[in-house]
């Protein structure tokens, strides 16, 4: 045999169209059979099909003679024939690819493959390959006359068909026909042992020898071959069996991947490495005969074990992504985008079978950061998720999609939500609206609606503990709304409400505002979740979803729920001072199609929009800096430079979360029991209960810092911080000395003052008001604390029961009932403390949101 010509050059010559007796590659200075030569020059191609069609009918005289089948018929019927191939795009993976163009992941169909020219397949793979299956490939014009008259005078002999003739270009005709089917009859068809499948195989076959060089025909064979156990194609059997791509194949291995396109479930090598390593070794046989293989090498490689490098793999591709969860999304995402293809099933044929390539918004160092930072702060294995979105406010875009988990299925097969597997899930919690409250994060939308209506940062309320609203139905048991901690009885402005989280004061907000202005707002600024949607809309998507009314007042606090990426979306609008962008994971989808990539249109989300007035969002940004500088989240959410952001502690400690940004980034944490917020709270979390400015603002921050490090992001300047104060009404101090302890107290308080007692040695009855901080007279503020000194008589022991009423400013007790003494926490004991530790629950404090 000649030898066939080395890799295909790289201005594609090895692609040029072939016409017979033009010399194209692949042709040029090759010997023809007699045969062959003979027909041309007589009457050329034609009576080449007529005398391929006599050979093949014959093929099959041992068994078919019976019904009359002759050489002429067999003639006859492969003239009738179409001879024009239709070949299909192969099917072959897709690939993920990061911002950066670094692979991710693989989506991989049934079929699992990749294109390679055959520029990047070895001179040894391509002489293999030839050699056992087609030694005389590149002499024959798709036909090999020698080995049907061989194949013929054998079955003759045998009286069966036992052999078929077959070259490289025939059995790639067979693959095309096979990977062409879509029913059992056409797959039936493709492979049955018939004289008309013969006929049309060699028809074909002609035809692509009319047309295509011969490198171009091996090309095309090596990429549609099988290849077994999965494999299809010679870059995807390297990778499969030895963990190499197909260039780096030496020469056992080529001879072992050779050998197994013949019967690929008989020679696999990780089912029978025996036969295996015979079949190679056939293989290694063939080469040396044909000298293309010297004497040492072939004893090297006859000699060697076959030794395969299998990489891992899952069967959901998306768990040997490095970013599984974000691979999830998108893979989802595009399952359910009519743009990108018409129905589901078309997706799912053009996402796993279209070898496109999906270019992503993920920013690699992003995603390691937020990983680590929620792996870290809530360990893998603990009951308690943490989900995690970065997005890039003004455009989008989605940098990062984290969880506290390993991908995969659950140890016991159950869901999430009823499983005990606290290590593995496939649920992409940070996109689930439907199971996690924000809590007070979600007060930023009323402090817009607020700041649009006109009122000024400095509106001051009176916040009690309790407060009973005449406008909204009030919670049970205590047919009030309450504050979250008791010493936040007092007035606040709008500034420090939001600081401090204080409900009360909101509550009283929403009923000068209304909530649906406020969810409107949220919808504005990109929260798409049906919770926030009013109660009764018309859309299909929402259809038995209760949303919001205009009685819900707790909708304000948090209630309804809503998804990470929601929360993230919307303070990125924030971030971005009111350009709303939807979330975007994917920016660009081509497909590889004759050597050009040509585009494929997926949703790209609505064109960004600005839907708040800048100089407002520079006014919510001002508070919300203030948030992490002294509010809820000072103890665990600086990072270093000015940022702006909210926490949320929703109802009875169902969930936490944090929302906050700079102006490059924002980020949203939320922490949560997949099995029920409600029926799990974050209770004794590792030891401590969870509020916003705990573990959330942890993760948030070491997400941000982490991110800021890697990407060398500059300080952006935020809007000077808002420290607006309440304008507090004034009122002189009573005089109560002499007053008796509970009289005294009640009286203060009736007055709008809070009151403190400390009973000291004094030589007078005891429980009386012995002196008084600030005097009386004093012109003081209602906020102000008043110190009373009560005489314990000479041992100084305190009265009991004594003290001050407990209901704070005008809810104390009546004035002949037994008073308690006051016990004023300060906010350092309930807030996040430094050092990244977790408050615990104060025994005054409340589970209320913040």
């Amino acid at each position: 045999m000649t030898t066939p010509p080395g890799s295909a050059a790289p201005d594609g010559s090895a692609r040029r169209l072939y016409r017979p007796g033009y010399g194209a590659q692949g042709r040029t200075g090759l010997r023809r059979h007699p045969a062959v030569t003979l027909a041309r020059r007589l009457s050329g191609a034609g009576l080449i099909s007529i005398v391929a069609g006599v050979l093949v009918g014959l093929l099959a005289l041992p068994v078919v003679g019976a019904v009359g089948l002759t050489a002429k018929h067999g003639a006859d019927d492969f003239l009738g024939l179409p001879e024009n191939l239709v070949v299909p795009p192969l099917a072959q993976a897709s690939r993920i690819l990061d911002a950066r163009g670094n692979q991710i992941a693989v989506l991989s169909g049934e079929q699992d493959r990749e294109v390679v020219s055959l520029g990047r397949v070895p001179q040894v793979m391509r002489q293999a390959i030839v050699d056992i299956e087609d030694s005389r490939f590149y002499e024959h014009d798709g036909l090999d006359y020698k080995g049907l008259i061989r194949a013929y005078l054998t079955n003759r002999e045998s009286g069966e068909v036992t052999q078929g003739g077959s070259t490289l270009t025939q059995q790639y005709v067979k693959n095309v026909l096979l990977m062409s089917a879509s029913t059992a009859a056409q797959r039936h068809a493709a492979t049955e042992q018939t004289v008309k499948r013969k006929l049309r195989e060699a028809r074909y076959a002609l035809y692509l020898e009319a047309h295509l060089s011969k490198d171009e025909i091996l090309e095309r064979y090596l990429n549609i071959a099988y290849f077994g156990d999965g494999a299809y194609g010679i870059q995807v059997a390297a990778k499969h069996y030895f963990n190499v791509d197909v260039d780096k194949l030496t020469l056992p291995q080529a001879a072992l991947l050779a050998g197994l396109v013949k019967n690929p479930t008989a020679y696999n090598p990780v089912l029978h490495p025996d036969a295996a390593r015979e079949r190679r070794n056939v293989v290694l046989d063939r080469m040396r005969e044909l000298h293309h293989v010297s004497d040492a090498d072939f004893r090297a490689a006859h000699n060697s074990p076959v030794a395969l490098d299998r990489p891992a793999r899952s069967a959901d591709p998306c768990a040997d992504s490095t970013a599984p969860f974000f691979c999830a999304m998108v893979r989802d995402d595009l399952l359910n985008d009519r743009t990108f293809a018409p129905t589901e099933d078309g997706a799912r044929r053009l996402l796993f079978e279209g070898g496109l390539t999906i270019r992503t918004t993920l920013d690699p160092v992003a995603e390691q950061a937020a990983q680590s930072a929620a792996s870290e702060v809530i360990p893998v294995g603990n009951r308690v998720a943490a989900g995690v979105v970065m997005m890039q406010p003004g455009t989008g875009q989605v940098l990062a999609v984290a969880e506290n988990r390993e991908y995969g299925p659950t140890d016991d097969g159950k869901p999430s939500s009823l499983s005990t597997d606290f290590v593995h899930t496939k649920e992409v919690y940070p996109t689930d609206e439907d199971s996690f409250s924000p809590g007070s994060t979600f007060k930023v939308f009323t402090l817009i609606s607020a700041l649009k209506a006109g009122m000024p940062l400095s509106t001051t309320l009176h916040a009690p503990v309790c407060y009973h609203s005449n406008v909204f139905p009030n919670p049970q048991p205590d047919d009030c709304y309450g504050n979250a901690d008791p010493s936040e009885d007092g007035f606040y402005s709008l500034t420090t409400a939001t600081w401090n989280s204080v409900n009360t004061y909101y509550i009283q907000l929403a009923e000068k505002l209304g909530v649906l202005r406020t969810a409107q707002i949220a919808r504005d600024l990109g929260v798409t979740s049906c919770r926030i949607r009013q109660q009764g809309n018309d859309d299909p998507a929402c259809k038995g979803v209760n949303g919001i009314s205009p009685s819900d007042g707790s909708s304000i606090l948090g209630s309804n729920e809503i998804s990470t990426l929601d929360l993230a979306t919307a303070y990125s609008t924030l971030a971005a001072r009111g350009r709303k962008c939807d979330p975007r994971t994917v920016t660009a989808i081509s497909q590889r199609v004759g050597g050009a990539d040509r585009p494929l249109p997926f949703n790209a989300g609505a064109p960004c929009e600005q839907v708040l007035d800048p100089k407002i969002v520079d006014t919510v940004s001002s508070v919300l800096e203030g948030v992490i500088s002294h509010g809820t989240a000072s103890g665990n959410a600086q990072i270093g430079r000015p940022a702006a952001g909210k926490t949320g502690t929703a109802e009875g400690f169902s969930t936490a979360s944090f929302a906050g940004y700079i102006p490059q980034l924002a980020t949203a944490v939320t922490l949560a029991d997949p099995r029920g917020p409600t029926a799990h709270p974050l209770t004794d979390v590792l030891g401590r209960n969870v509020f916003g400015g705990g573990y959330p603002a942890q993760i948030w921050a070491r997400t941000m810092t982490r991110t800021i490090s890697g990407l060398n992001l500059p300080v952006a300047p935020l809007p000077p911080e808002d420290g607006t104060q309440p304008q507090v009404p004034t009122k002189p101090v009573p005089n109560v000395v002499g007053q008796q302890q509970s009289v005294a107290e009640q009286i203060l308080v009736q007055q709008g003052f809070h009151v403190s007692s400390q009973p000291v040695v004094w030589p007078a009855q005891p429980g009386i008001v012995v002196s008084m901080t600030p005097a009386a007279g004093s012109v003081v503020s209602l906020n102000t604390e008043i110190h009373l000194a009560i005489s314990g008589g000479l041992t100084g022991a305190p009265v009991l029961p004594g003290g001050a009423p407990s209901g704070g400013i005008g809810l104390g007790a009546a004035p002949d009932g037994p008073g308690i003494l006051a016990q004023f926490f300060p906010r350092s004991q309930l807030g996040a403390t430094l050092g990244g530790a977790q408050p615990a629950l104060s025994p005054n404090r409340r589970n209320r949101p913040r």
